[in-house]
């Protein structure tokens, strides 16, 4: 059975109809880590929290990370202009400018309108798809390429990518990011659903 592959789709301008810069992951890759952290509301450092010692924000911080591997192998066999003039370069520089500001672009003058809805100095809404029951909004906090191969012009042609992000809370995006704030609800409403699913399977197990 083929996998569905993951992706990160962008958004420089998320208004409806608006469609994204879609980066689909060539290999899925085989692990992804994911670490959850309790934090109290509103810590002062030296004072106990305003809720007591099991006081903690909902939903949890949570963070991804993950490996992308990417390859030129089947865009050279095929002839891809596109392949055979930058390698996987342009890939990855998809991956760069998602920790880009809009309005920072040197294409700022032809790319520009379409940023409108977003704010120069913020970063595009980006959201983390590994299925259809994780579509989360994501802040890429940090992004390593190591790349490994390249062709006769040193373009790269095999690179791997380290990629650690952050999972964005309902509340966390502004009242008019509208996009940004379903898909937080939507990803947490999915874990609760999922959650309760489970009660369910220990119910199978007992039968």
């Amino acid at each position: 059975m083929a996998l569905i592959p993951g992706a990160l789709a962008s958004f420089t301008n998320p208004r409806a109809g608006a469609v994204p810069t879609l980066i689909s992951f060539q290999y899925n890759p085989t692990q992804v880590t994911r670490v959850f952290r309790a934090e109290a509301p509103g810590t002062t450092p030296g004072k106990a929290p305003a809720g007591g010692a099991r006081s903690a924000v909902w939903p949890p911080p949570e963070e991804y990370s993950l490996t992308l591997e990417f390859d030129a192998t089947d865009g050279l066999e095929r002839g891809g202009p596109v392949t055979e003039t930058f390698g996987i370069s342009p890939r990855l520089a998809a991956l760069e400018m998602l920790m880009q500001p809009v309005g920072t672009s040197l294409l700022g003058g032809l790319i520009g309108r379409r940023c409108a809805a977003i704010p120069a100095g913020k970063l595009p809404l980006t959201l983390f798809v590994w299925g259809p029951w994780r579509i989360a909004p994501v802040k890429l906090n940090s992004l390593t390429i190591r790349e490994t191969a390249f062709d006769e012009l040193l373009n790269p042609i095999h690179a791997a990518a380290d990629l650690g992000f952050s999972v964005l809370a309902p509340d966390d995006p502004d009242q008019g990011d509208l996009l940004a704030r379903a898909a937080a609800r939507y990803y947490q409403g999915a874990r609760e659903s999922r959650a309760i699913l489970s009660l369910e399977q220990i119910a199978e197990l007992g039968r």
